[in-house]
């Protein structure tokens, strides 16, 4: 089976040794980790106004569960929403 001329004239890029992406899943990893940095830093400045001792375990913690999937990660986010402490 042949792959068609129109997938080999994609454009890729090398963006670590033997790892190629096209441009729009390069786009999307982009658009990902802006998602993750700012999911991350919100949680910490809100948690830190509202005087959590856990501020930098929501920060650095729910970002991380990205790995799992975009949609655990918004889990634990609606998660924190639900038990933040009031102002």
């Amino acid at each position: 089976m042949s792959i068609p001329p129109s997938l080999t004239q994609i454009p890729t890029y090398e963006i670590l040794p033997g790892v190629v992406v096209a441009r729009d899943e390069l786009w999307l990893l982009v658009a990902l980790l802006i998602l993750w940095a700012t999911v991350g830093r919100w949680l910490y400045r809100d948690a830190k106004a509202r005087g959590s001792e856990w501020a930098w375990q929501w920060g650095f913690g729910t970002p991380l569960t990205v790995v799992a999937g975009i949609d655990v990660m918004l889990l634990v986010v609606v998660i924190y929403l639900l038990l933040r402490d009031s102002e």
